[in-house]
């Protein structure tokens, strides 16, 4: 599921933010250009957080009851460009707090968002918040059955509660660590980072990040596979992942700055 955790997040500079000179420079240098004129205004927390959860609920209205002609969801017309633009709109909010609150906490009431991180942030949403959970979840309802632990008797009951517990541990072993991955290798593409520097965000972040996951998802899991219709798990599972992305943000930016 795709899927919040200490240091001080965001590039060294909100002023100047980091340029990209990767592959992805061609195609991220206007939007860095102008991300970094927006990044030059000082705002405040009681207009980052309203943001954010404005953004995020929406993003809930437009999955969750946009309907197209023919009378379908959107989500169901269009899965693929829905849960794209929604997994980035998550993760931005999701960003947007992760740059605020550290300040928040040291009674900083405002602070220059780093756009360019937000743009990064939103391709790691498409990724790990819009199209991978959609294919990770057709994936495992597609192999294992899929349906609620209801049946009290004996053996069923037992088979379906089995099943609902290899699906959360397949969750955290194969899309969490996947999740992991693809985010920080994500990061350190569009900031161009060495190898060696992929490396040490691996090193520094990886079995932490990877240990607050099984924490964290266990219990979302079980409400996921048991009771949320597949359709709907992106958008669910990018809601819960909200604060996880902006934890993961965090790790790899915090590494990417000492």
């Amino acid at each position: 599921s795709s899927k919040p955790k200490t240091a001080s997040p965001a590039p060294t500079s909100p002023l100047k933010p980091k340029e990209s000179s990767s592959a992805l420079a061609p195609v991220l240098r206007p939007l860095q250009n102008a991300a970094k004129k927006l990044s030059l205004r000082e705002y405040k927390d009681v207009e980052v957080y309203p943001l954010a959860s404005l953004l995020t609920v929406l993003d809930v209205s437009v999955v969750s009851f946009l309907r197209v002609s023919s009378g379908e969801l959107l989500v169901e017309r269009y899965p693929l460009m829905t849960n794209a633009v929604q997994g980035a709109i998550l993760v931005i909010a999701g960003d947007m707090v992760s740059q605020m609150f550290p300040k928040s906490r040291k009674g900083i009431r405002s602070t220059q968002l780093d756009f360019v991180r937000l743009l990064k942030a939103s391709l790691v949403g498409v990724v790990n918040v819009g199209l991978w959970p959609y294919y990770w979840y057709l994936i495992v309802d597609n192999f294992l059955p899929n349906q609620a632990p209801v049946d009290l008797r004996m053996p069923i009951w037992a088979f379906e509660w089995g099943m609902l517990g290899l699906k959360i541990v397949l969750d955290s072993v194969f899309n969490g660590v996947f999740s992991i991955v693809s985010s920080f290798s994500l990061w350190s593409l569009m900031d161009g980072d060495s190898m060696q520097a992929w490396k040490r965000k691996f090193t520094d972040s990886f079995l932490e990040t990877w240990l607050m996951d099984w924490k964290s998802w266990p219990f979302y899991n079980v409400l996921c596979f048991s009771v949320i219709p597949l359709r709907l798990r992106p958008m669910t599972s990018g809601i819960a992942s909200m604060l996880w992305n902006a934890y993961v943000s965090h790790q790899s930016q915090s590494v990417a700055a000492k």
